[in-house]
């Protein structure tokens, strides 16, 4: 009897080793089986062999037999509660990964949009000194403008000075200054390349055609 309970208590101990040893390596290798078939083979003919040596002789090993069954179900509860900490595991891992594809999708929107600014910067940029170009050349054309309508101005005045001198004088003497006049007031000189090409330079103050944009110094000879 006592022989047929130490192979049957080594056959249960083999079967809890075995057990143990295949919880290990399930937490490494989350996909591995249990062999049930050897494995119950073992735990129940453990089993049976204790109870037959307990029911001839002692009511112990019965106990024993109830510990280990009880010790059984606690590690089956813990294999599952160990799967069921992987999937929440795995899950978790799901939602990190999603939050950084997310993170890294912004990050990427972000540099496309930096890139779209700096290209919109340079052409505001252009765009500005393009503006200020043709303010210049805006100013520079009001101001030959100006220049000009200065030396209409003076073409008037010199125009109705002679206009007054010819009214003082003879009948044939008007209608001479008064050709001369007419002939004054027709004559304008945009710059001096125009008087010289007329072959009118230099032109003095009073002259037909002094203005005073030929006369930069002022001092009363224009394109000298």
């Amino acid at each position: 009897m006592e022989v047929i309970s130490s192979i049957g208590s080594l056959v249960f101990f083999f079967s809890l080793v075995y057990l143990v040893y295949h919880l290990i390596r399930k937490r490494k290798n989350p996909v591995r089986i249990l062999p049930k078939k050897k494995f119950y083979t073992a735990l129940i003919g453990g089993f049976a062999l204790v109870g037959i040596s307990s029911s001839l002789s002692d009511t112990s090993v019965q106990d024993a037999l109830d510990e280990a069954l009880e010790t059984n179900i606690a590690l089956v509860a813990e294999n599952k509660e160990l799967k069921s900490t992987n999937a929440k595991l795995q899950e978790s891992n799901d939602v990190v990964n999603k939050e950084l594809n997310d993170l890294t999708k912004k990050l990427s929107d972000s540099d496309k949009l930096d890139k779209e600014l700096k290209v919109q910067q340079a052409v505001h940029k252009k765009n500005t000194e393009a503006f200020e170009k043709e303010i210049a050349e805006l100013k520079a054309t009001n101001t030959t403008l100006t220049a000009e309508v200065e030396s209409s101005k003076n073409q008037e005045a010199s125009k109705s000075a002679t206009s007054t001198a010819s009214s003082s004088g003879g009948s044939s003497g008007s209608s001479s200054s008064a050709g001369t006049s007419q002939q004054s007031a027709n004559v304008y000189y945009k710059n001096c390349t125009a008087v010289r090409d007329a072959g009118a330079d230099p032109v003095y103050r009073g002259d037909p055609g002094y203005a005073k944009h030929l006369d930069r110094d002022g001092d009363g000879v224009g394109c000298e």
